[in-house]
């Protein structure tokens, strides 16, 4: 909350100022084409050079609230142990330690069904050429797992080797058997809001009785390996090979805002906008890098 913006402008006002073209900058403000109209509330040069020395302000709070949040996510995860089990033309095999360094609880935490937090594994062979990657995302922003829309549609693989910390919410079908589903919260399209009730008390079981949490977190001070497979006819034989392996975090996966986006956003945000946003706010917790060497 900044109590200047209040006082300058009111939120739909906020709204209308273009901050991407530069308006209150000398850049923009020295250049403004002939006739160009502005909303009343930055009609005057003043008004919009005030309003973006309070959005620089903003931004650089922003800014540093980030290199905090890095922060604590670096405290709470680990990367280590990056090796190789085998590296033969029949192929290699990598594996890296992800471990919990907290005592208090497990990670990812919160609501776990939507936290991303996964390896992503690049390996190149000596000329620069991608010869095998895993959690690399799709043009939405994506890992390439069940909930991808792009391998929905079968324009890009299932990631069979992703290694993701995310916790799964496994709804029951109409015959008895379990489906991955991203579940949202319930919201009705009539003024009326009906909830189905339950045949048993939910303070006893803390959770619905036709959906249930798939945990994949890591318990406090525990460990997960990753492990990978590079099968040798994916090989170049354009040795020395380099692997390049990141833990990274971000905080909800984009196929969350395709099934929400029918319930719009607040301030206007379109929902290419909202994906946007969260992939810019993914953080690369810890890098490793290793030499491979093919006997």
């Amino acid at each position: 909350h900044n109590a200047e913006a209040q006082q300058l402008a009111t939120l739909p006002e906020w709204l209308t100022f273009n901050v991407a073209a530069g308006w209150g900058t000398d850049k923009f403000e020295d250049n403004i084409p002939s006739g160009m109209a502005f909303p009343k509330a930055w009609a005057s040069v003043d008004a919009r050079y005030d309003a973006r020395e309070i959005i620089d302000y903003q931004l650089k709070r922003l800014a540093y609230v980030r290199t905090l949040r890095l922060e604590v996510l670096r405290n709470g995860y680990f990367l280590s142990d990056l090796k190789t089990t085998k590296a033969d033309r029949n192929g290699i095999n990598i594996q890296a330690k992800v471990s919990n360094i907290t005592t208090g609880h497990n990670t990812p935490t919160g609501f776990t069904g939507e936290r991303l937090v996964w390896v992503r594994i690049t390996v190149t062979d000596a000329d620069g050429k991608v010869v095998f990657q895993s959690g690399d995302t799709d043009a939405n922003g994506d890992v390439r797992d069940n909930e991808s829309a792009f391998v929905h549609a079968g324009e890009l693989p299932l990631d069979e080797q992703l290694f993701n910390l995310q916790s799964r919410f496994l709804v029951q079908s109409v015959r008895g058997g379990e489906r991955e589903r991203t579940v949202t919260i319930p919201y009705s399209t009539t003024s009326l809001p009906f909830l189905r009730p339950t045949r048993l008390s939910l303070v006893l079981t803390g959770e619905s009785t036709v959906e249930r949490n798939h945990r994949k977190g890591i318990e406090p001070l525990g460990h997960r390996i990753a492990k990978y497979e590079i099968d040798g006819d994916m090989l170049t034989g354009k040795g020395p090979y380099q692997a390049k392996v990141e833990l990274l975090a971000q905080m909800f996966p984009i196929n969350l805002i395709s099934t929400i986006q029918v319930v719009g956003f607040d301030y206007g945000i379109s929902p290419r906008a909202a994906a946007n946003a969260v992939v810019a706010g993914r953080e690369v917790l810890y890098e490793e890098n290793l030499t491979i060497n093919v006997k």
